[in-house]
């Protein structure tokens, strides 16, 4: 049941927690990612935060556009059919598969694993030349993903954020992907979605695998994971299924993906798949697990 939180007028947030109303609301035209700084003061807070996840130079990155930009889906349609094809090619070092597996199938290193696992994200931004694993490069990659994750806390991310970390951090992961949006996006934000899948995996494996389990393949709904939560703002006032009053113009929609995600939750709800914003990525990154998977197996 979704949830109008109010705080006497200093915020109008709206909570949406299972996976049917937020199938049902994620396509709505009047909520949208549009990321203004309006509304009660909790609201201009969180957005201000957001929008400096996800803005580069005063413009949202190409993966938060709204539905209406015209470059948006033009550029999300050509993103995935060139992901599409590595996810056919898997062209990844076979030395940053091994690490992974290892840790999947034994425990082994783990952060070697994280390194190896942002080289795998990092991939399609690569120039031609320089797509061999070199752990060091990698590792470096995995940390600033780890300081924009920091700097998103609203108090621990405090210090880097007053100091400029996070976007001295966004700045070289933008050198290392090709100066490119979804290389951005894909190591800032994806990439803490692909650790959760990781870790998932390796749970698979504690338990000795039998001769039969080893010959089956990955069963995704098992491992797989969600973005903790998708904002939308709606631009005039409305009513929501569940919330019994209106709901005022500029409140923040905050639809808990994660949260939402049950095994009996349809085949790409994690990506939204069946929606405008879906994420272009999703067989590009199915096939990374499956490939550490397979692995994996030989290695159990």
């Amino acid at each position: 049941m979704a949830r109008h939180i109010r705080f006497g007028g200093l915020a109008s947030i709206v909570v949406v927690e299972a996976d049917d109303e937020i199938d049902a609301l994620i396509d709505r035209p009047d909520l949208d990612r549009t990321y203004r700084v309006e509304g009660p003061p909790l609201n201009r807070l969180m957005i201000s935060r957001l929008r400096r996840a996800l803005f580069r130079d005063g413009s949202a990155l190409r993966s938060f556009a709204p539905r209406g930009d015209g470059d948006r889906a033009s550029a999300q349609g050509a993103f995935a059919k060139r992901v599409d094809a590595l996810a056919e090619q898997r062209p990844w070092a076979p030395e940053a598969i091994a690490v992974m597996a290892a840790y999947v199938a034994n425990g082994t290193d783990r952060n070697a694993a994280l390194a190896a696992l942002a080289y795998a994200t990092a991939y399609p931004f690569l120039s031609p030349e320089d797509t061999s694993y070199e752990p060091a490069k990698f590792r470096r990659l995995f940390g600033l993903f780890e300081i924009l994750q920091v700097a998103r806390n609203p108090w621990k991310g405090l210090l880097p954020r007053l100091l400029g970390k996070d976007r001295h951090a966004a700045r070289e992961i933008l050198e290392m992907t090709g100066g490119d949006d979804y290389g951005l996006h894909a190591v800032g934000i994806t990439l803490a979605n692909s650790v959760v899948i990781l870790d998932h995996l390796r749970a698979l494996f504690v338990e000795p695998q039998t001769a039969e389990a080893r010959a089956t393949p990955l069963e995704w709904n098992k491992v797989r994971t969600s973005a903790v939560a998708v904002t939308r703002q709606n631009n005039v006032p409305c009513r929501l299924p569940g919330i019994p009053d209106e709901v005022p113009a500029n409140s923040l929609i905050l639809l808990k993906m994660r949260q939402a995600l049950r095994p009996s939750s349809p085949d790409g709800f994690e990506f939204a798949g069946k929606h405008w914003s879906y994420c272009p990525a999703s067989r590009y990154i199915e096939a990374i697990f499956d490939r550490v998977y397979d692995v994996a197996k030989n290695r159990a």
